[in-house]
């Protein structure tokens, strides 16, 4: 065996497949290749050279630890080029045995060791000790310290960070007492801290059909538009490369419905945030990440209220105005891409098993994409939906449901709730989501990824403290319904939430009721039964 800082990380365990166990044994950071996709993506192209730097480890240590393993599990000879080598291009290693009286080990590499024990690698920090040091950066940031010193001090101190670090970073801050709307309002601040270390780190991939190569194929079209409306806009600028000098009118008459027309295209990426929003986000949440994926939802919530800016302004015939609007909005779109791609995605592969990806890709279909179709290139596994779905017929139609009113099968009654004209969800008493009425056309976005669910998640974070005042007084008995109308894409929406309770008046859940309404409300005269035909 070959081994140099130049050596792929997939080839290695590949070959070796009980490295993968060793190498996870010699630091946390490699528990990440117990996980077959990202051990294909990630490990794919990462070096021994890239795995010791996010390790925080020499590499030249790590070669070592390898070598050992090596030798443990067979009798293959090893020879180690160690960094510092010629034709290596790195800085000088240690000074050979010889020269430093030290025992040489029972590799080739020539580099002494201490008792089989690698080499110091100048004390990296542990896993709590560096996760202290982020969370002090943080709150220095948040306090006003200036970014660039506080760059300069991570890359002496960390050095390299994952997304999946920054998600832990930010779900333990918020468990601290930190509010999210405070992490929320810094989130750009804190990708650009680490972005040094974010930009070094390798691009993850996915094969076609997985959620996160269908997320990413959406992003690149989504990066071809934004790019063409910040393009279109900077190229009308009445004094060229000052984007803050007027918009020349000129200019906007004959590009105009041009960039109205690549804003609409642009706003499908709205599809793709729903889908984050019902299918990925509950499977975070699974696993005990809640604070990044409502932060992310709140800038779901800006980016789309910068569309519907841009759409005002350009219904005003404002040029500038509308010219801004919609660079800020493509602008908003592109720095989502890279929170997106940098941090959300790795943390996602870090944290999610298969099965659970699995459920992630079921109901995808339902909520739509935005501009692709996924591939067929990974097939998921059937996903772990026992006692969420109630679709099996064999499961239940041998025993009825007994009602007040009669017994129904349950796959007729789960067909009746299926034909009313209304989307029917029910939280229970413990504020989960166990039902939803999976209806063909549906008002709201629902996906089975939702049972289970804290209804707090459900809903933007701008209108949680609302969902937990109506819960509030259900529960204590003060109020029984709530109700409210909203129109939206021209149809009047009726909704209303009901306090379901036992024949003793326990708090058994609520019952949410959506109805659209449009075509009642516009109904006059009157049509009998016998008219019917």
């Amino acid at each position: 065996m070959h081994l140099a800082p130049s050596t792929s990380i997939h080839d290695l365990v590949s070959e070796h497949p009980y490295l993968i166990d060793v190498l996870a044994d010699f630091a946390p950071a490699f528990a990440k290749l117990k996980n077959p996709l990202l051990r294909n993506t990630l490990g794919r192209v990462a070096t021994l050279q890239q795995a010791a730097d996010i390790a925080g480890l020499e590499v030249n240590g790590l070669m070592l630890h390898i070598a050992r393993g090596v030798l443990d599990h067979s009798s293959e000879a090893v020879t180690i080029v160690p960094k510092g080598a010629p034709g290596t291009g790195a800085k000088p290693g240690p000074k050979p045995a010889a020269e430093t009286g030290a025992s040489p080990c029972a590799t080739t590499c020539g580099t002494p060791c201490d008792a089989g024990q690698a080499p110091a690698s100048g004390s990296p920090l542990s896993d709590a000790a560096r996760m202290d040091t982020l969370k002090g950066l943080i709150r220095e940031l948040h306090a006003g310290a200036d970014p660039a010193t506080l760059k300069a001090r991570f890359a002496a101190a960390v050095g390299d960070i994952s997304g999946g670090d920054i998600a832990r970073l930010e779900q333990a801050m918020v468990a601290e007492g930190l509010p999210e709307a405070e992490i929320k309002r810094l989130c750009s601040l804190h990708v650009d801290l680490f972005k040094g270390a974010l930009d070094e780190a390798p691009t993850v991939s996915a094969p076609a059909g997985h959620p996160v190569r269908t997320y990413m194929d959406e992003n690149a079209k989504a990066m071809e538009v934004a790019d063409e409306i910040i393009s279109q806009v900077d190229r009308m600028h009445r004094t060229p490369g000052d984007r803050t000098s007027p918009i020349d009118e000129m200019a906007w008459s004959f590009s105009s419905r041009y960039v109205k027309e690549l804003l609409e295209d642009l706003a499908h990426i709205e599809v793709h945030y729903t889908r984050k929003e019902n299918q990925l986000f509950p499977l975070l949440e699974e696993n005990g990440l809640e604070a990044p994926p409502k932060v992310m939802w709140e800038v779901h919530d800006d980016i789309r209220a910068l569309f519907k800016t841009a759409r005002t302004a350009m219904e005003n015939l404002a040029a500038t105005a509308a010219a801004l609007a919609a660079r800020d909005a493509a602008e908003a779109v592109k720095d989502m891409v890279y929170k997106e791609e940098k941090v959300l995605f790795p943390m996602a592969l870090e944290s999610l098993t298969e099965a659970q990806w699995a459920r992630v890709r079921h109901g995808e279909d339902e909520i739509g994409y935005a501009w692709v179709t996924p591939g067929d290139e990974w097939t998921p596994l059937p996903p772990d939906l026992a006692g969420t779905a109630g679709r099996s017929r064999a499961a239940g139609s041998a025993q009825l449901v007994q009602l007040d009113t009669g017994a129904l099968a349950p796959h007729v009654l789960n067909q009746m709730l299926r034909s009313l004209p209304v989307d029917l969800s029910f939280v229970d008493a413990d504020d989960r989501v166990a039902y939803y009425s999976d209806v063909p056309h549906r008002i709201f976005p629902r996906s089975a990824a939702v049972i289970g669910r804290n209804v707090r998640n459900c809903h933007p974070p701008k209108s949680v403290h609302m969902v937990e005042d109506i819960l509030a007084k259900f529960k204590a008995g003060e109020r029984d319904t709530a109700e409210f109308w909203i129109e939206l894409g021209g149809r009047f929406l009726h909704i209303r939430y009901f306090a379901v309770r036992d024949t003793d008046a326990t708090y058994l859940g609520c019952l949410e009721v959506s109805q659209d309404v449009t075509d009642i409300r516009a109904l006059t005269g009157q049509r009998r039964l016998l008219e019917w035909s």
